[in-house]
């Protein structure tokens, strides 16, 4: 499995969202960090499991239950995927 490091943004979005949940329903954040989990793990053993967006090495990996896109690009020298954002698809842009 590869090394999954999350960068500051990603890890400031995964805290912030996690706290949201789980104001809106105990227990929920802990369901949310189980399908990142998933998800990071799906990513580790095959980072190019999700396809190029925009002309750029990034990769968008949806998740299933909760309306988030990780944003991750592969460094095959270092064998390591960075994830770049955790983001919210509900966001309202203009905020």
């Amino acid at each position: 499995m590869h090394t999954i490091k999350l960068l500051n943004r990603a890890e400031a979005e995964l805290k912030e969202s996690c706290i949201w949940y789980e104001k809106q329903q105990k227990g929920l954040s802990k369901s949310f960090r189980k399908e990142l989990s998933s998800t990071f793990k799906r990513i580790g053993l095959n980072p190019f499991l999700y396809n190029h967006r925009y002309d750029t090495d990034l990769r968008f990996a949806a998740l299933n239950e909760f309306p988030f896109i990780l944003i991750y690009w592969f460094d095959q020298n270092l064998d390591t995927v960075f994830i770049a954002s955790i983001f919210y698809t509900k966001r309202n842009p203009e905020f």
